[in-house]
């Protein structure tokens, strides 16, 4: 007959066993889906071929906002998963509960799982919630720098040259002009319009209290911002260059059309479909070898989209690999 000492430690055990049962499983499910991918990386990084490219690409229209857009669809896709997963695993932990604890089914013990599981889920979905609705606004968002960018493109049929999301201490300068004409800093602004309603889809730009006035609201046009991106890439062109280069700021609002405007601010609002009348001008301010100069060093800033599936030929990573060997 067993003593009364070792049937506590058994229960103990057991109980041990019910609770770390389930989510054992759920890690050892991880595990068979991280092994793979672990394979299959290690499989690319051994692979008799890579990429053709031998230098960094240009930055498209949007780029950051793509990334941020990309991140928050895998964390979307983790909560979905943690919705769909929370239900199982606190079933299963009842079950190992009474299956390998001992523990009695009784009504209280299901209710208080059940709301455990209630208070999770709406965790979760609250979060996920969130989720939505902000990758819903960066795609927005994307969506208008996408525009933006490609109408743009279409000034280098007159001489212009074109870049897009710029890095800067501060941000992303989403796009910048390069004309005889002048440079020019591009922030666009993407604002969904109602779907119904006289007049929905115009605006009018005051800046005599530097306000765009939608259909339904009125946004405030962000002259700090414009002006520090415009000052930057001045101060960064005049002290690569040599020479000192001006840049005006300018503000896109893509799908709206400009209704009225109010006095003139330090920033100029403009609709970018069709952009020739605002970039190509009679007035030369820059010469051809400036252009070049200018163009030269965005290009540096710009070409930074590694190629995918290519190693590193960096100079350190060969000293890495002969050392290694």
């Amino acid at each position: 007959m067993r003593s009364s000492t070792e049937r506590p430690k058994e229960f103990m055990l057991a109980n041990l066993l019910a609770a770390i049962l389930p989510v054992g499983l759920l890690f050892l499910g991880v595990v068979c889906v991280l092994i793979p991918m672990l394979l299959w990386r290690r499989s690319v990084s051994r692979h008799k071929r890579e990429s053709p490219l031998t230098r960094n690409m240009l930055r498209p229209p949007g780029y950051s906002l793509g990334l941020k857009v990309d991140d928050l669809s895998e964390e979307i896709s983790f909560y979905l998963l943690s919705i769909m997963a929370a239900p199982v695993l606190l079933f299963s932990l009842h079950i190992s509960q009474s299956y390998f604890g001992g523990e009695p089914e009784s009504y209280v013990r299901a209710t208080g799982m059940c709301l455990v599981g209630l208070v999770i889920i709406l965790f979760i979905a609250r979060r996920l919630n969130q989720l939505l609705k902000e990758r819903r606004q960066k795609r927005l968002g994307f969506e208008g720098e996408m525009f933006t960018g490609e109408e743009l493109n279409q000034l280098m049929l007159n001489g212009c040259r074109v870049f897009h999301d710029i890095e800067f201490p501060y941000g992303n300068i989403d796009h910048v002009v390069v004309g005889k004409s002048g440079v020019y800093s591009v922030n666009t602004k993407m604002r969904g319009k109602p779907k119904v309603g006289e007049g929905r889809a115009e605006v009018i730009v005051d800046h005599d209290k530097e306000v765009i006035r939608f259909p339904d609201w009125d946004y405030k046009i962000p002259v700090a911002q414009l002006e520090t991106e415009a000052k930057w890439l001045s101060q960064f062109l005049t002290s690569s260059t040599g020479e000192s280069i001006a840049v005006e700021p300018m503000l896109a609002l893509p799908g709206w059309y400009i209704k009225d405007r109010i006095g003139r601010g330090a920033a100029f609002v403009f609709n970018p479909q069709s952009p020739k009348r605002f970039f190509v001008q009679n007035r030369q301010v820059l010469t051809e070898t400036q252009i070049k100069k200018i163009t030269h060093q965005l290009e540096q800033l710009c070409r930074n989209v590694k190629p995918s599936f290519r190693e590193d030929k960096s100079w350190s990573s060969k000293q890495i690999a002969t050392s290694k060997s």
